[in-house]
């Protein structure tokens, strides 16, 4: 969410105006469209008699649509449309340039799917994905990130995981 408010907000600025993709200069490839459309469609047949506007269009893209914008954009050329216009600007504290953080937040991306749809992570090195979703979400929102890490309850979970997975110590929900 953070992401997705961060870049909204700096194309919002860029483009002037709300719906910053109706801009043509600043129209997402035909994936970006499409991921558009299905966000229109399914506002409209969850409202068929309300009115909608772009921030409710904005709440019902994806996470993998927000993250596409800071991808190479196919031939749309995304590091020219968005990431030097603009983008590049939320990231102020990242060194290492567009690809590197795309290639990061993909890596999260694919994680955040892998959860939401119940496969197993509990092979993977879950503490390095948590320093990778830390890094992240700091260049996004530092605020949130400090948070999470003065009260998050991760690092204590991660700490059980052997004992748990051993049998030694009882899982808690």
């Amino acid at each position: 969410m953070s992401l997705r408010n961060r870049l909204h907000r700096q194309l919002v600025g860029r483009h002037g105006q709300e719906a910053w993709w109706d801009v043509p200069k600043a129209r997402p490839n035909y994936k970006g469209q499409d991921m558009l459309a299905q966000a229109r469609e399914t506002l409209e047949s969850r409202r068929p008699y309300r009115p909608f506007g772009p921030c409710d269009i904005v709440a019902q893209l994806s996470f993998g649509f927000w993250v596409s914008l800071l991808g190479p954009g196919g031939g749309d050329n995304y590091e020219m449309k968005y990431w030097n216009s603009s983008l590049r600007h939320v990231f102020k504290d990242h060194r290492g340039g567009r690809a590197a953080l795309y290639k990061q937040f993909q890596f999260m991306l694919t994680l955040r799917n892998r959860i939401a749809h119940h496969e197993r992570i509990f092979q993977r090195h879950l503490e390095e994905d948590l320093k990778t979703a830390l890094t992240l979400m700091r260049h996004v929102a530092p605020e949130t990130a400090d948070r999470h890490e003065k009260y998050g309850q991760v690092h204590e979970v991660l700490a059980r995981r052997r004992a748990v997975l051993s049998g030694t110590e009882p899982m808690r929900l």
